[in-house]
């Protein structure tokens, strides 16, 4: 990060235009909640720009999954100082999954990183979002509070999008789960659920934009409860929208983050193979494949459950992948607890692992009542373990589409290549250097099957 910039009075940056940068760390969720970020602050008036030290207002929309990514965020305290005796503009802010007990300006919030950030001048939690106006207006006197809050909810807001064809979309915010690890609970509050018909407004506004694949986004997608399902209907609620959304013309595919393997329904299994946009890959978290540790992790399900899932899933679309989440050296895992982990992955051919060292989050369950006492040692071992038995079973897996034909959503074009994602959430490249690709589906012939990422020749 470089700190060059040109220290600038007061008095001359009232009739400029303020800028802002936002850096999001974590899930699809985060990512979502930032474009929804960017469409307020856009209304007020500020205009975005690539780097800290090009702006006037800096928003970390954080994560608090790994004990690094909080790390991280305090070591820009001091950078920050820096940053702010170059530019007394200059106001920072945090929100995300760090921020879990109230909204407010410095001396109004009890929030513990004011505490170790004197460089932070506010934060918010996400669903406090139409709070964010007055803040500002507070701090840089910014109009357009009035118009931005008379949006009834964080939910309500039209987002700018970034990607116009792949689009992330929340249709919940929140959990009642409590899993022992997790602060989201904490952060986020309990569940709330969009109307059907609100997300529906907001599917078919992006479709005729061009948006193709829609990414609905949720801490448990599977418990979405509306107000306006259908409740005499034998579909779940979630079921029932994702009906809905496969009819709208001009969506391809469908994903959905994240579900939960204890409210996962037979009739969202039947979708798939059943509806044409469903795309045949799954992210299902496991967290452990060992039932004793499940429940220490206050996860309410069995290792057997999970891989009855599995076996259904794939009796319908015996090619899907699957992803999974994995966490090594939770509180008190013994090496057979982990030995389940590992071998579930090899059983039920996880092709994709998202695997985490165990790292404790003040306020969780496990803070409270437990003991983190494996040593980080043991806790990398394992992560290379798991990445290990990963990279086996998803070169086994890329090799099935040597010869075959897929069907590429063009994501970026660099260095030569055009790259992309196919329905399996599988990265395939092709040679090309045409930046116009990107957003375009391309039928690609795959003749080679690296260890992550497929490549051919389109057809």
């Amino acid at each position: 990060m470089a700190f060059l910039k040109p220290k600038i009075p007061l008095e001359c940056t009232s009739f400029m235009k303020l800028k802002y940068h936002i850096k999001t760390y974590g899930c699809q969720m985060n990512y979502s909640d930032t474009e929804r970020v960017m469409t307020v602050l856009e209304k007020m008036g500020y205009e975005p720009v690539n780097h800290y030290e090009k702006a006037d207002l800096v928003i970390l929309n954080t994560c608090m999954v790994k004990k690094s990514s909080e790390s991280r965020i305090y070591g820009l305290g001091e950078p920050f100082k820096k940053l702010k005796e170059q530019n007394p503009r200059l106001k920072i802010g945090i929100t995300g999954c760090m921020i879990h007990k109230d909204t407010g300006l410095r001396g109004e919030s009890k929030e513990k990183v004011f505490q170790r950030m004197e460089s932070v001048d506010f934060v918010f939690r996400i669903k406090d979002l139409m709070h964010l106006p007055d803040m500002l207006h507070k701090m840089h006197h910014m109009d357009g509070a009035d118009e931005v809050s008379e949006m009834k909810s964080y939910f309500h807001i039209n987002p700018k999008i970034t990607n116009l064809t792949q689009v992330f979309i929340p249709i919940m915010s929140g959990c009642n789960n409590f899993c022992s690890y997790c602060i989201v609970p904490y952060s986020r509050g309990r569940n709330e659920s969009r109307d059907i018909a609100e997300i529906m407004d907001e599917v078919e506004k992006m479709a005729k934009r061009g948006a193709t694949e829609v990414n609905f986004v949720g801490q448990n997608v599977n418990t979405y409860d509306p107000t306006d399902a259908d409740t005499g209907s034998s579909d779940s609620p979630f079921t029932q929208l994702l009906r809905k959304v496969d009819a709208v013309p001009g969506i391809r595919r469908i994903r959905f983050y994240t579900v939960h393997p204890q409210d996962m329904g037979d009739d969202v299994i039947a979708l798939y193979g059943g509806l044409k946009s469903m795309v045949p890959h799954l992210h299902l978290p496991i967290q452990s494949g060992s039932n004793s540790c499940l429940k220490r992790m206050n996860r309410h399900y069995s290792v057997e459950r999970f891989k009855e899932l599995i076996n259904k899933l794939r009796a319908r679309i015996p090619t899907i992948s699957i992803s999974t989440d994995i966490i090594t050296g939770f509180c008190g895992e013994t090496e057979e607890e982990f030995m389940g982990s590992l071998n579930l992955i090899k059983d039920c051919k996880i092709d994709l692992v998202y695997v985490s060292k165990y790292s404790q989050r003040d306020g969780t369950l496990a803070a409270r009542s437990m003991k983190d006492d494996v040593p980080y040692e043991v806790k990398k071992e394992r992560f290379e373990q798991v990445t290990e038995a990963m990279k086996e079973v998803s070169e086994e897996y890329l090799k099935q589409f040597v010869g075959q034909t897929v069907e590429v959503l063009v994501e970026k074009v660099e260095k030569g290549y055009a790259s992309g994602k196919i329905p399996e959430f599988k990265l395939c490249r092709f040679k090309a250097d045409n930046p116009k690709l990107v957003g375009q589906y391309v039928n690609v012939k795959v003749d080679k099957a690296m260890e992550w990422c497929l490549e051919g020749e389109p057809v």
